[in-house]
């Protein structure tokens, strides 16, 4: 897994997969099933710290060409597959002239697991872009879900339980210039305020409604603390970097430390926004 997260930590899986399409997905998961084993499911490998060692689990990865497309379904919308990496879609929106998820330059991650997690910046999420998703069901029916019933919310949404195979987003007509201007510009501010270069999960801690959680930390003189080869970033204390051969206790232990200093000092319980795949539970 260390191969396969922007964190670059992680132990072996006892199965991996890539399936090709639903029908792949679908044997894959009734394979886990039949055999009793947990499985979790992989987009991009951000936002997520996975265990070290051996894991209990499998992980079935949607990155194949049968989940990574985009389609224009009309002069403003777009259907994309879960498996398309942001990048590729702010790409296309770049090119047909799309605006409206220029807030996402710079955001590591598929576009199924920014949607299960409502990804965001600079006051914008994705969740206020879909018209609908589908998910693979329980009895292995692609069921869709119409925007109103995900319940966005910050960080957040009703999908994170689900296998997000597809949606459907609501852009607005903007000029290529515009878009890559303000793509440009989210991108300069991003590389001068967080760690852009060094293996990171990205925001460690959801912003509390006090203050952003980087401010907290800061105030607690976090920047720079480390635990073996997990540092705080000196750039931006809601961030924490592999130096070079971190394992996931000293993230785990950093991440204590730092919200430890936040409730002693301003008696707030920060939330982590990464996601922790445990070696000891997981849920089928």
């Amino acid at each position: 897994m260390r191969n396969l997260t922007t964190f670059r930590i992680g132990g072996r899986p006892l199965f991996y997969c890539r399936p090709c399409g639903y029908r792949e997905l679908e044997c894959a998961r009734e394979r886990c099933r039949r055999h009793g084993l947990p499985f979790r499911i992989l987009g991009g490998g951000s936002n997520l710290l996975v265990d070290d060692g051996c894991l209990p689990f499998a992980v079935i990865h949607l990155c194949s060409p049968g989940f990574d497309w985009i389609e224009r379904t009309g002069p403003t919308t777009l259907r994309a597959g879960g498996g398309v990496r942001l990048g590729e879609l702010l790409g296309y929106c770049l090119g047909a002239g799309l605006g409206g998820l220029e807030f996402l330059a710079g955001i590591p991650g598929t576009l199924g697991g920014a949607l299960a997690g409502n990804a965001g910046a600079w006051g914008s999420s994705i969740g206020e872009r879909v018209l609908r998703t589908w998910s693979l069901g329980e009895a292995n029916r692609v069921e869709e879900i119409p925007a109103e019933r995900v319940a966005f919310a910050y960080r957040t949404s009703a999908l994170g339980g689900r296998i997000v195979t597809e949606a459907e987003l609501a852009l607005e007509p903007r000029s290529p210039e515009l878009i890559g201007g303000l793509m440009r510009r989210n991108l300069r501010q991003k590389a001068g305020r967080h760690p852009v270069g060094t293996p990171s999960a990205g925001c460690v801690f959801k912003n509390p409604p006090a203050a952003p959680a980087g401010k907290l930390l800061e105030r607690c003189g976090m920047k720079g603390k480390r635990v073996g080869d997990a540092q705080v970033s000196r750039l931006h204390a809601n961030f924490i970097c592999n130096l070079a051969e971190a394992r996931a206790q000293d993230v785990l232990l950093l991440m204590e430390m730092m919200r430890e200093a936040v409730r002693g000092r301003f008696g707030i319980e920060l939330e982590p926004e990464l996601k922790h795949w445990e070696s000891r539970r997981t849920v089928a």
